[in-house]
C-alpha cells in the first residue's frame, strides 16, 4: 500500500481540518505530534456515536439499557486480552484513565518491603519513574543516546541486589527517540534471576502488535499498561493487565463504590479483580472506543501501519542527515528504520526549540511538540547538559521562569501521515535554517512558548463550548 493511501487518511477523523496560518491563508493542518496524542478513527467516533444511544451506568443496573452496557464493557475485557495476548483467566483486565494511572496502580499494589527495588532504564517517561518514588528508591539500568539497552547492564543490575530487584520496568519504545526496546529478550533475563517486568507500552502499542505470551514462556510479559489516546481512541481510557494474584493482594489504590462485596462498621469486603481496582463510575464510553480502534487497527493491519511509518521516518532522516545544522537523537541511520518508531526528535543550531515549534505551526500548519517530553533525564542525557547548568534551569524554574529551557523538537508520525507532509515539513525547515521566516516571535516567560508580536489566534472564532 502506498504511502497517503485514501483509504487510511479518510478513515481519520480531521484529517483535512484547515487552520489559519500568520498571513491569513487556511491550509490543512499537519499533525505530526501523534506520540503525545492522536486523533480518533472514524469507526471509533461511530461506534461511540452509536453507543451513546444505549449509554447507561453499569453493574448492578436492571434496566434494560444498564444490562446492555454492563454487558458491551466486560466484553471488552477479552477484545483487550485477544488485542495483546493477555490470558483472560490468570491476567485482571483493569480499565483506567491511561498508563500513568495503571503504573501508578500497580506501584501501590506491588507491596514492596523495606529492601526490596524496582528498576527502571534510564529513558523512561515520567509516568514509569515518578510512580516508582513514591514506594522505593528505583535502579537506573542505563540507556546509551540510542535507547539501547545493555542486556549485560540489566544482568548486572539484578545480580548487584542479590535478588532484591522485583520488578524491571521499562518502556516497549523511546517516546523521546523511538527506539523499539527488546521487550522479549529483557523478559527471559529477568525471569532467569527472578525478577518480573512491567512495560509501558504506551508508544509501542499503536505501532507494533504486542504479545504478552503465555504464563509459563520465559520470555512472558508480566505486566503491561498503555493508553487509548496513543492509538485513535483520545476518550480518555487505558488499561492495566497484570497478574490477578498480584492485584488482589492487600488493600486497592483507589477505594469507593464499585470496588466492595460488602462494608461494616471495621472491616470492607473486597470484591476480586478487576471489579476492586475500578473503584468509583468507570469510563464505559472510553472503554467501548477503546476496543472499536483495537478492531480498526486490526482491520488495518500493522504490517501496513509499519510499512507507511518506517518509510516516513527514512524520508525525514535521508533529510536530516544531509543538513549539518540539524542534530538528530538517537538512531540516525535511515536504513536502521526497522529498529525505531516515527518518532524523531532533533534541534537546530541557533535555533531555539520552541521557536521552531511556533514558525512551524504559524507559518506552516504544522503540530509538532517541543521540550523534554515528560523524560527530563534523557533529554539532558543526549544534550550533555552539565550538571551546574542543568541546576541552573531548575533554580530559574522554581521561581516560575520557563525561558532558555533545554529541549529538543519532537516530530511523529501516524498511519495516515503522508509523504508530501514530510515534504512540505522539510521546506519549512530549510526556511529556519536559512533565517527565512516572520523574524518578530516573542517568548512567554511563563511556559516558554513562542507566538508572533501580533498574539495568539482567537481560538473562540474557531471552536467555543
Amino acid at each position: 500500500m502506498a504511502i497517503g493511501n485514501a483509504n487510511l487518511r479518510e478513515r481519520i477523523v480531521g484529517w483535512d481540518q484547515q487552520v489559519p496560518l500568520l498571513d491569513g491563508r487556511m491550509v490543512p493542518y499537519v499533525n505530526f505530534d501523534n506520540a503525545a496524542s492522536t486523533p480518533p478513527f472514524r469507526a471509533v467516533r461511530d461506534k461511540v456515536n452509536s453507543f451513546l444511544a444505549w449509554y447507561s451506568s453499569i453493574h448492578r443496573g436492571a434496566g434494560f439499557k444498564s444490562q446492555l452496557a454492563s454487558e458491551m464493557y466486560d466484553s471488552c475485557r477479552k477484545v483487550v486480552a485477544d488485542f495483546v495476548g493477555a490470558d483472560p483467566e490468570r491476567d485482571a483486565i483493569i480499565f483506567v484513565s491511561g498508563t500513568t494511572d495503571a503504573i501508578n496502580r500497580l506501584a501501590f499494589n506491588c507491596s514492596l518491603g523495606s529492601d526490596e527495588r524496582v528498576a527502571i532504564s534510564g529513558m523512561e517517561h515520567h509516568a514509569n519513574d515518578l510512580p516508582w518514588r513514591r514506594y522505593c528508591c528505583p535502579v537506573r539500568v542505563p540507556a546509551s543516546n540510542e535507547g539501547i539497552i545493555d542486556p549485560d547492564d540489566l544482568r548486572k543490575t539484578l545480580v548487584k541486589y542479590g535478588g532484591k530487584v522485583k520488578l524491571f520496568a521499562v518502556t516497549g519504545a523511546s517516546n523521546v527517540i523511538g527506539t523499539l526496546v527488546p521487550i522479549h529478550d529483557l523478559a527471559r533475563i529477568c525471569h532467569e534471576y527472578g525478577a518480573k517486568i512491567m512495560v509501558d507500552a504506551a508508544q509501542l502499542v499503536p505501532h507494533c502488535r504486542v504479545d504478552m505470551k503465555r504464563h509459563d514462556d520465559p520470555e512472558h510479559i508480566d505486566f503491561l499498561a498503555f493508553s487509548a489516546h496513543k492509538m485513535y481512541a483520545p476518550f480518555g481510557s487505558g488499561v492495566l493487565i497484570a497478574p490477578e494474584e498480584t492485584v488482589n493482594q492487600g488493600d486497592p489504590a483507589v477505594w469507593g463504590g464499585g470496588a466492595v462485596a460488602a462494608v461494616a462498621e471495621n472491616e470492607v469486603v473486597w470484591l476480586q479483580a478487576p471489579e476492586r481496582n475500578e473503584a468509583g463510575s468507570p469510563n464505559v464510553v472510553g472503554v467501548v472506543a477503546m476496543s472499536a480502534a483495537m478492531k480498526e487497527i486490526d482491520a488495518i493491519g500493522y504490517d501496513i501501519m509499519e510499512n507507511v511509518e518506517d518509510a516516513l521516518a527514512q524520508q525525514f532522516l535521508e533529510y536530516m542527515n544531509d543538513r549539518p545544522e540539524i542534530t538528530v537523537y538517537g538512531i540516525s541511520d535511515p536504513n536502521r528504520v526497522d529498529e525505531r518508531l516515527g518518532v524523531l526528535s532533533f534541534n537546530i543550531e541557533g535555533v531555539p526549540h520552541s521557536l521552531m515549534a511556533a514558525i512551524l505551526s504559524y507559518e506552516g500548519g504544522i503540530g509538532v511538540r517541543s521540550g523534554c517530553f515528560c523524560s527530563h533525564l534523557f533529554i539532558l542525557q543526549l544534550l550533555q547538559i552539565p550538571e551546574e547548568q542543568q541546576e541552573q534551569v531548575r533554580s530559574r524554574l522554581r521561581k516560575g521562569y520557563h525561558t532558555n529551557i533545554p529541549g529538543a523538537v519532537r516530530v511523529s508520525f501516524g498511519l495516515y501521515n503522508t509523504s508530501e507532509e514530510v515534504t512540505k515539513l522539510t521546506g519549512i525547515l530549510d526556511r529556519i535554517i536559512e533565517g527565512r521566516y516572520h523574524s518578530d516571535y516573542r517568548e512567554d516567560p511563563h511556559d516558554g512558548s513562542y507566538h508572533p508580536s501580533s498574539g495568539k489566534p482567537n481560538f473562540q472564532q474557531y471552536f467555543h463550548l
